[in-house]
């Protein structure tokens, strides 16, 4: 007798689990080790700290997608590349851009080519981000997981991630570099400021989940790159707020601002589509 062939699309993960677990998570451990060896067990404290914006961001981002769609695998491995993979590409390529933007003018003075801080490194952080969205929205198709809620949800929870080992290690190096009140202060404002992230990448995510389903193929790359980029733009814009004002603390206040504002923005926007497509679907 002949052995049945079991067609692959009935067992989406089993074969590939071992493979897709190492991709997110040994960056994950990776990142988490690294930054725990850079500031020592601080790190890890600052990172419980901002574990219950982490967790309230998450929930919210979850609730985007339809209840069946709002799968934990899927979440969880948003999550861990956000954490994990686009963190260490974004250290990792953004020194490297860094590097090279940089060079001496006839005055021996040291410049850069290009704007690291509002140019190249909203670029570098979206774009390693994104790549964990599309690779999650990918896996998850076999699950019959698809729409733009669903990529909307994803594109969130991967920027939490990012914003998670972000703002810690951020608190970790201001207590390092100061005290514990200085990175107390930074705690409240990455706190207050946690969703930024997740409000930059949702745009990515709803692109590609939207993208992914478009009939039309020419349009498919179109529509993923229009989201990157307003997610790129609007990184670019509040990073650019810290050096926009005449003095420190006017930089700060139009980078918070900046920040608030998008994130209000993001949010009115995805409510309202996740509100519209609901109804329509009732």
């Amino acid at each position: 007798m002949r052995a049945a062939i079991v067609p692959s699309e009935t067992v989406p993960f089993s074969e590939r689990r071992s493979v897709v677990l190492a991709v997110f998570l040994v960056p994950l451990v990776l990142a988490i080790l690294l930054f725990t060896i850079d500031f020592g067990a601080v790190f890890l404290l600052c990172l419980a700290a901002v574990v219950p914006a982490a967790v309230v961001t998450m929930f919210a981002a979850r609730w985007l997608a339809p209840r069946g769609a709002r799968s934990w695998a899927s979440s969880l491995l948003a999550l861990a590349w956000g954490a994990g993979a686009a963190v260490l590409l974004a250290t990792a390529v953004g020194a490297w851009s860094s590097e090279q933007a940089v060079y001496v003018d006839d005055r021996g003075i040291l410049r850069e080519a290009i704007p690291t801080l509002w140019v190249s490194t909203p670029v570098v952080e979206e774009v390693g981000k994104g790549l964990g969205v599309l690779l999650v929205l990918l896996l998850a198709r076999r699950l019959g997981l698809r729409g733009v809620l669903f990529g909307a949800m994803v594109g969130a929870l991967v920027g939490v991630g990012f914003a998670a080992v972000e703002d810690a290690s951020a608190i970790a190096a201001d207590i390092a570099a100061n005290d514990l009140g200085s990175g107390v202060a930074t705690w409240i404002v990455r706190t207050l400021t946690f969703p930024t992230h997740a409000a930059l990448t949702i745009w990515t995510g709803a692109a590609l989940g939207l993208a992914l389903d478009a009939r039309r193929a020419w349009s498919r790359p179109l529509l993923a790159l229009a989201g990157l980029l307003v997610a790129i733009g609007a990184h670019g814009a509040i990073n650019y707020g810290n050096v926009a004002g005449a003095t420190d603390q006017a930089s700060f206040f139009a980078s918070l601002g900046t920040a608030f504002g998008w994130i209000v923005v993001s949010t009115v926007l995805a409510v309202t589509l996740r509100l519209v497509l609901t109804r329509r679907r009732a």
